[in-house]
């Protein structure tokens, strides 16, 4: 059976189209994900403590609706939302946990056993649980400043336990997204600061 050159030329236009729509399935107007790094306070690093060092767990949760790696907003009318295509590098409590065992460790005066009870009698537990970790919005969507949270306790044995309140705001210079991650690490560091001055 002979094709026509019409015939051929119709056949590699649907073959063209085809592969066209094809190769969309695989790209996106959508704006690349791109993902945030907070460090660890270090203020206190390496203090001379009067005191040994102590061992400590660390457990640290969160309220409902901050579990997630979503770089969260809420607006003056309590809705909660997120930045598109920004995210931290894991999820809020195993970054906070690690962020928080990381800061203890850095002053020298605490071995940290993350999310485990210390098998010492004399070990410390510190637990805290994270109620705002997000950036406050206003109604036009313009970021006006960072909130950061928290309370729990902080028990060495029996000892009578210590109640930590940690709360900050920070404001945002710019609605840069880098802007906005500076703000948080800047009130993550001021609670990591107001924590150890509680413990």
């Amino acid at each position: 059976m002979k094709y026509s050159s019409r015939n051929l030329v119709v056949n590699l236009l649907f073959i063209a189209m085809l592969l066209g729509a094809c190769s969309g399935l695989n790209r996106s107007d959508a704006p690349a994900n791109k993902t945030w790094w907070l460090k660890p306070y270090t203020g206190m690093a390496q203090m001379a403590f009067p005191t040994a060092v102590l061992p400590v767990a660390v457990d640290v949760s969160v309220v409902p609706g901050l579990d997630t790696n979503r770089i969260l907003t809420l607006a003056d009318n309590a809705q909660l939302n997120h930045y598109a295509a920004a995210r931290w590098v894991d999820n809020l409590p195993e970054l906070l946990t690690s962020l928080t065992a990381r800061t203890l460790q850095a002053t020298g005066r605490f071995q940290v056993e993350t999310g485990r009870s210390t098998g010492n009698a004399d070990g410390c537990r510190l637990q805290l649980e994270v109620k705002e970790f997000f950036a406050t919005i206003t109604p036009s969507g313009q970021t006006t400043s960072v909130r950061v949270v928290a309370d729990g306790g902080y028990q060495c044995g029996a000892g009578t336990p210590i109640a930590i309140t940690l709360n900050t705001a920070v404001p945002v210079a710019g609605g840069r997204m880098e802007s906005i991650v500076a703000a948080f690490q800047q009130a993550l560091d001021a609670v990591m600061e107001d924590l150890l001055n509680q413990l």
